[in-house]
């Protein structure tokens, strides 16, 4: 299992920082939902004259556990967290399906065009396809995430909580996620003669290994009991995975890289001067290109696919999640002077 690197290291660092700071902790519990999909195609004939391709649909439906920990000095805030799904949770019904292209067919790899400025909300790359070979199964998940974030605040916003005002802020920060899929109970169905329809039980693993950079902003409003942050940062990101079928005895290994963006709305109330409880809505877009090698496999046609440089590959991940915490701001007691 990968290790959070040295995230718990600004744990410490929160606990050892002087009084004149403000350091405050909390527990979280959050519910995700949304789609990661793996595509891979070509609308034009390859070496073999066929075209066509895959794609590996898993929902990100589970539960997540956190601890996060804050540290807030005049305008300046860093914040981190890990969260865990704690074991393999369900996520619900996986799809892995094989299809062909017709002249007719589209293939819509861009999904954040910088140079035009345009932008495609949609996790899929090819449509008018005809699927040769489907099949759906259950899915199960285990996924440990870190994040760092750090903020500067501006106007009368305050990054300590308990404080009035508002105003903007600017925030970049990074966040770490190793997630893994299994795929099985799966019925498969083959456009072949026959057809064949069945069981065909354990279908695949997916894990992967996720690194995002964000740099953006947002807005924070503090007033009496109540206060609202919202923020939006664009981030680019590196994905490395391996997908491993187990009737085929064939691993995948792919690199990708892409761009996405993360917003968060969130709202809290403040019981008293130390503890508060916040309800908060995050968004994640994380749409990548890169290629993937075979290494394996038990039939002519996947052991010559090892001798192959890379095929071209799409990672696009749409998620959402609704999240509950509670935050304690660390009361520290005042210093006692050494009588003589």
């Amino acid at each position: 299992m990968p290790k959070y690197s040295n995230l718990p290291l600004l744990f410490l660092f929160l606990g050892l920082t002087s009084i004149s700071a403000e350091v405050i902790w909390g527990p979280s519990v959050e519910k995700s939902g949304g789609e990661y999909i793996f595509e891979t195609g070509n609308k034009y004939p390859n070496l073999s004259g066929i075209r066509g391709g895959s794609r590996i649909t898993f929902p990100r439906t589970f539960p997540l556990f956190g601890i996060q920990g804050i540290f807030t000095q005049d305008r300046w805030e860093i914040s981190g967290s890990l969260k865990t799904s704690g074991w393999y949770q369900k996520s619900g019904q996986a799809r892995d399906e094989d299809f062909v292209l017709g002249s007719v067919s589209t293939e819509n790899g861009t999904k954040i065009a910088t140079r035009e400025w345009s932008y495609r909300d949609s996790a899929t790359i090819y449509s008018g396809s005809r699927n040769f070979a489907d099949g759906k199964g259950k899915s199960t998940v285990f996924e440990n995430r870190a994040e760092v974030y750090g903020r500067y605040y501006f106007q009368d916003a305050n990054p300590n909580y308990w404080v009035n005002g508002s105003g903007f802020f600017l925030s970049t920060g990074a966040r770490y996620s190793y997630f893994k899929y299994l795929f099985y109970d799966v019925n498969q169905y083959i456009d072949s003669s026959p057809v064949f329809y069945g069981p065909i039980g354990n279908g695949l693993s997916f894990s992967n290994d996720l690194w995002e950079f964000f740099f953006g902003g947002g807005y924070r409003y503090s007033s009496g009991d109540f206060y609202l942050d919202l923020s939006f940062m664009p981030s680019i990101g590196r994905i490395k995975t391996r997908d491993f079928h187990v009737q085929r005895s064939i691993n995948f290994f792919s690199e990708n890289y892409g761009l996405g963006w993360a917003s968060k709305a969130e709202v809290g109330y403040k019981f008293n001067s130390t503890w508060l409880s916040y309800l908060r809505v995050n968004h994640r877009r994380f749409f990548s290109e890169g290629r993937f090698t075979s290494q394996g496999g038990l039939t002519m046609e996947d052991i010559a696919s090892n001798l192959v440089s890379g095929f071209k590959s799409h990672i696009n991940i749409k998620d959402f999640s609704i999240e509950i915490g509670a935050l304690n701001k660390i009361d520290w007691p005042q210093k006692k002077e050494n009588l003589d």
